[in-house]
């Protein structure tokens, strides 16, 4: 049983509740998270438990400023990818605190992202 308009619907409610959440063309959910080290070593820890709760696979890699989240899904992402998202942009609030400050709010909290963009 594939996916309702309903579903699509409630997914598109729930994302745009989520701050600098990315979906591409080919179904995947994205977040670059500035953080440093020790912020990105806690962060991880809480995404390990999510995760695991919610049986998804993150990507998670590290640069020298930011911390990558890539949700993959065959057949695009799903509510528990949105839950997990959720979860995520909470704990990151709580790390980060004030560098966690919403982007500007008159473009909205969540984008879709074009192919090739």
């Amino acid at each position: 049983m594939g996916r309702t308009e309903q579903d699509d619907n409630v997914l598109l409610d729930a994302l745009r509740e989520l701050n600098g959440w990315v979906a591409d063309g080919d179904g995947r959910l994205s977040r670059s998270l500035p953080l440093d080290d020790s912020q990105h070593a806690e962060l991880a820890e809480h995404i390990k438990i999510f995760a695991d709760t919610l049986g998804v696979r993150p990507d998670v890699s590290r640069t020298d400023e930011a911390t990558l989240i890539v949700l993959a899904r065959e057949g695009g992402f799903s509510l528990t990818d949105v839950t997990f998202a959720g979860r995520v942009e909470t704990a990151y609030i709580t790390i980060a605190g004030e560098l966690a400050a919403p982007e500007d709010s008159s473009k909205g909290r969540f984008r879709w992202l074009r192919r090739g963009e």
